[in-house]
């Protein structure tokens, strides 16, 4: 067999960059531009010292010095209370994601990503561990930090609350920007998009009957 490609053993010179685009912690068919598939372009791992998150790097992109060829690692199963995230030191990672509880069972919680002590997007939610389903209602990323993967990160978060679950989402905006964002999702668990199917117990609390 002949030589590998030189993108095949690539090792990207990773600065610390803050405006890393992110990634739940799962498998992905392809890199984060949708190019390569990882087994065959290769993946450079390493480590953001700034945050305390893992990298990975698809050498392919990288070789081509596309965009977003470098992403950070986030554990998507991970969410901490407010409080929890109010005590984290300096050796902690500086991304997290939050859970906000709902009152009630059934009830809409929310899920918060905070870089740095800042809220930079929200998702509200509602799960029902009786019927098993779950309803994404709201996804919301900060302006400025949008195109960055953390309203996707989200949706992976608010899935792995509930693993096997009936998923949708309620209807959402027809902007292009809301069109695109939902049409690049690639979710590990079926995900029915605008129709959102709600169980008796999620309708009740949503006082769907009064």
């Amino acid at each position: 067999m002949g030589e590998r490609p030189s993108w095949m053993t690539a090792v990207p010179e990773i600065t610390e960059r803050e405006d890393l685009p992110v990634r739940s912690d799962r498998k992905h068919a392809w890199c984060l531009n949708r190019k390569h598939r990882p087994a065959l372009a290769g993946v450079n791992c390493g480590f953001h010292h700034a945050l305390h998150l893992s990298t990975e790097s698809c050498n392919r992109c990288w070789s081509l010095r596309l965009p977003r060829h470098t992403w950070l690692v986030v554990d998507h199963r991970l969410a901490i209370s407010p409080e929890q995230a109010d005590q984290l030191d300096d050796r902690s990672a500086k991304l997290v994601i939050v859970a906000r509880r709902p009152g009630f069972p059934a009830g809409i919680g929310r899920l918060e990503v905070w870089l740095r002590g800042t809220v930079v997007a929200v998702a509200d939610l509602q799960l029902c561990g009786v019927d098993h389903r779950g309803v994404v209602r709201h996804v919301q990323v900060e302006p400025v930090y949008r195109r960055r993967g953390f309203g996707t990160l989200l949706v992976d978060a608010a899935q792995a609350r509930g693993p096997g679950y009936h998923w949708s989402t309620t209807k959402f905006d027809q902007t292009e920007e809301a069109l695109d964002f939902w049409a690049y999702q690639d979710p590990a668990e079926p995900l029915y998009l605008g129709e959102r199917h709600y169980c008796t117990h999620m309708r009740e609390v949503n006082d769907e009957w009064a």
